[in-house]
């Protein structure tokens, strides 16, 4: 028995999330769209193929969801999904459910957050940035999913579990670049993109240090676009001044043990030392580890490992050409015992 298997043996009640940059939903929708073929079938040979189908005529989304145990949550970040574009979200909603109830899976719904930056995230009529929460139907009642006043460019989407005390922001961070960065108010430029990350995470930092002095614990998930040390990168990290500044301005907010930081846990490091396993691989298959970096992260709160202990139960990347589909990046997971969670001591330091 793994040392997974032997902590997941002692699980009271798994709750798994998983998060995924996929570089945009159309490898979920296009499923949906029927051939042409298809209008020329007689009944009977339509019913047939139904009788013989054991897929389900799955959408790839759904048969990911089957594929990884029907986690929780599922994170998506650059859904690239215009905000008035409501067809989409619903097909994405869709494509996550088998309406046919063949598989004997759970329903999910889907929630997202979608730029309405008038100066800023504006390209391709708004179908970039992005992200989307999908959770399981049954969790809605004990659930709060909201955005936050800080950002306009759809890049931050928090659920909210009461009855835990548990925040799961669901973010895809600022990428950082010399390009400018305008105001939302006035589109006036600010600085650069680089500046905007490093603000970015000054927010975020607030944000995640508002539900802590409160009693709470925090995860934070999705495309960071950081990678934090050496051996996140490879063949090498980006280098330069800035992106050097901002990986020093990310770990002393997140991760370093400080007064004025989260103190996080990188959860991967936390299950898997030194091991070298990367999230953004490219697109290209022939190329795959040639250039990659670890820049998808869950970093959760330390009341998760030192004041609940065994809460905190599994990290994993998921690295492969079949779970990267046609995305640039790959899915990472990680697995908390919420029932440890329930009743616990409110006072934390």
């Amino acid at each position: 028995m793994s040392f997974l298997d032997e902590k997941m043996a002692e699980v009271d009640e798994r709750f798994q999330i998983f998060s995924w940059n996929v570089n945009g939903v159309s490898q979920f929708l296009d499923f949906d769209t029927p051939k042409i073929t298809s209008y020329f079938t007689s009944p009977s040979s339509s019913s047939v193929l139904t009788a013989n189908d054991t897929s389900g005529g799955h959408n790839p989304l759904r048969k990911f969801l089957e594929r990884h145990s029907w986690p929780e949550m599922l994170c998506l970040q650059e859904v690239k999904i215009s905000p008035k574009d409501l067809a989409t979200k619903r097909a994405l909603e869709k494509a996550a459910n088998d309406p046919g109830k063949r598989d004997g899976g759970p329903a999910y719904t889907a929630h997202f957050s979608l730029p309405t930056d008038r100066y800023n995230a504006t390209g391709f009529g708004r179908k970039v940035h992005g992200v989307c929460t999908l959770i399981k139907t049954s969790l809605l009642p004990s659930s709060l999913i909201k955005e936050v006043n800080w950002d306009l460019e759809g890049r931050v989407l928090i659920t909210e579990f009461s009855k835990w005390k548990l925040a799961v922001v669901n973010g895809y961070w600022v990428n950082g670049t010399s390009n400018p960065y305008h105001s939302s108010e006035t589109g006036v430029v600010n600085g650069t993109r680089h500046d905007r990350k490093r603000h970015f995470h000054s927010l975020m930092l607030a944000e995640a240090k508002s539900y802590e002095t409160k009693g709470w614990h925090v995860v934070l998930i999705g495309d960071m676009n950081i990678a934090p040390s050496l051996i996140d990168g490879h063949p090498n990290l980006r280098g330069g001044f800035e992106h050097v500044r901002n990986r020093k301005d990310f770990n002393e907010k997140f991760l370093s043990r400080n007064k004025d930081g989260m103190n996080g846990i990188d959860t991967f490091r936390y299950f898997h030392g030194g091991l070298r396993k990367y999230t953004y691989h490219g697109e290209s298959a022939e190329r795959w580890g040639e250039n990659c970096d670890r820049v998808d992260l869950g970093i959760v709160s330390r009341s998760l490992v030192e004041k609940v202990r065994g809460a905190l139960v599994g990290a994993e990347i998921w690295d492969s050409v079949e779970e990267r589909g046609r995305s640039d990046h790959v899915p990472l997971s990680i697995i908390l015992d919420v029932g440890r969670l329930e009743g616990a001591d409110e006072t934390y330091s």
